[in-house]
């Protein structure tokens, strides 16, 4: 009987040292790189399980074993792209408010910046959150949820204002102020998602951060005295 052939070494299938050694499919990595292109080109509805699979090249035991199900794998590449990022924003406004405790506009404008470049680094992120947040029906991740974790950094960083008499708020909150810096620097996020916005440079995160900082400016009239913004001086 003759022997069949060795297969040539590029055609055998390759295993993950840790997957080898621990017994558990490998692909994770993988799965989530090939889900996050395809939910941010067709959206969740419009993906199947095959795709990914193919795209990942992987078996859907790998699926299955790291994520449960789609919704599950869904879930993971928001979750990995959000958290880490919420974080990290958290940890820059911390140390923005103790490094320069005199300066919002500069602590706002690192802020947007910082939002310019999360975006940068992670677009396919930022495009499967438009269409979770778009269509109709329960959620599948809050999203709210990191909308409010980012809100309340940039809230922190407006209270932090006012009580350094830098910013003044007579009429509104720093809640409202922070929904608005947010929301503000949310639409150039889109505009250039879309290819609308050319860039999302250093110098336009600080003319965002400049243009919603004059509305709330403490003012100061000729005498010395704090007016309010937009009322001019007595």
């Amino acid at each position: 009987m003759r022997r069949r052939p060795r297969p040539e070494r590029s055609e055998r299938r390759t295993v993950e040292p840790s997957a080898r050694r621990s017994g558990k499919p490998p692909g994770r990595t993988s799965l989530l790189a090939a889900a996050a292109a395809l939910f941010a080109e067709l959206g969740y509805d419009a993906v199947t399980t095959r795709q990914i699979l193919e795209r990942a090249g992987v078996e859907a035991p790998s699926l299955y074993h790291h994520f449960g199900s789609k919704l599950g794998l869904y879930r993971a590449v928001l979750a990995e792209s959000s958290e880490p990022f919420v974080e990290s924003f958290a940890q820059l406004g911390g140390r923005l408010r103790a490094s320069s405790p005199g300066d919002v506009r500069l602590r706002l404008r690192e802020l947007v910046w910082a939002m310019f470049q999360g975006q940068l680094r992670n677009p396919e992120a930022f495009q499967i959150a438009l269409f979770e947040v778009s269509r109709p029906g329960p959620r599948r991740y809050d999203l709210i949820a990191v909308w409010e974790q980012l809100r309340d950094v940039f809230r922190s960083t407006i209270d932090a204002g006012i009580a350094s008499g830098e910013l003044e708020l007579r009429q509104s909150s720093s809640e409202v102020a922070a929904n608005l810096f947010l929301g503000g620097l949310t639409v150039y996020l889109q505009l250039h998602q879309v290819g609308r916005q050319r860039g999302l440079t250093r110098r336009l995160a600080g003319q965002i951060a400049d243009t919603l900082v004059e509305g709330i400016a403490a003012r100061t009239s000729r005498s010395g005295r704090v007016v309010s913004a937009g009322r001019g001086a007595a």
